[in-house]
């Protein structure tokens, strides 16, 4: 099983989150100054956390997928398949348990700031990397525990091999 240490070791910039929750916990949390690196400081996760976007080095992003049918549906109008994306060979996904939703990792050049997709005021479809400030986005990361289902997150791909991003993105 993959452990914080494990993506510590691989440079990746992380948060504590609550535990059985998405939420951060430290203060000013989303700046690079207060990111958690190296593995020494791996017991300062306390058995959950997030994967700061932005900080690491190259930069990555999520394409979050909250409503599967809808997002597939604006991306279509856009020449996206979303069904090819989650398919291929290289995708490396964050797995909630939960359905119809997805979340891909992506590699990127420089951070970019996140983009939601709402219809019916509901978001569909985010890409997830940086906020208008200057700080990151996070997503909680393998093993920490989803707050919905109760169950571990898990990964489906290398993780340590995120694709980039595909142009069409």
């Amino acid at each position: 099983m993959v452990t914080f240490k494990d993506y510590l070791e691989h440079g990746w910039a992380l948060t504590p989150v609550k535990s059985g929750t998405k939420q951060p916990f430290l203060k000013d949390w989303a700046n690079a100054d207060t990111a958690i690196r190296g593995t020494e400081n791996a017991d300062k996760l306390n058995g959950a956390a997030g994967l700061l976007l932005a900080h690491c080095d190259p930069p990555l992003m999520t394409l979050d997928v909250d409503e599967f049918h809808c997002a597939a549906a604006w991306l279509d109008e856009r020449g996206i398949d979303l069904a090819s994306l989650l398919q291929a060979d290289d995708a490396v996904q964050i797995v909630s348990g939960r359905d119809d939703r997805a979340k891909l990792l992506y590699r990127l050049d420089q951070p970019r700031c996140i983009h939601r997709v709402t219809q019916d005021s509901k978001t569909v479809l985010e890409f997830r990397c940086a906020d208008r400030n200057g700080g990151s986005l996070q997503d909680v990361l393998p093993p920490s525990i989803h707050p919905n289902t109760g169950k571990p997150y898990a990964w489906l791909g290398d993780w340590k091999t995120p694709p980039s991003i595909p142009p069409d993105l």
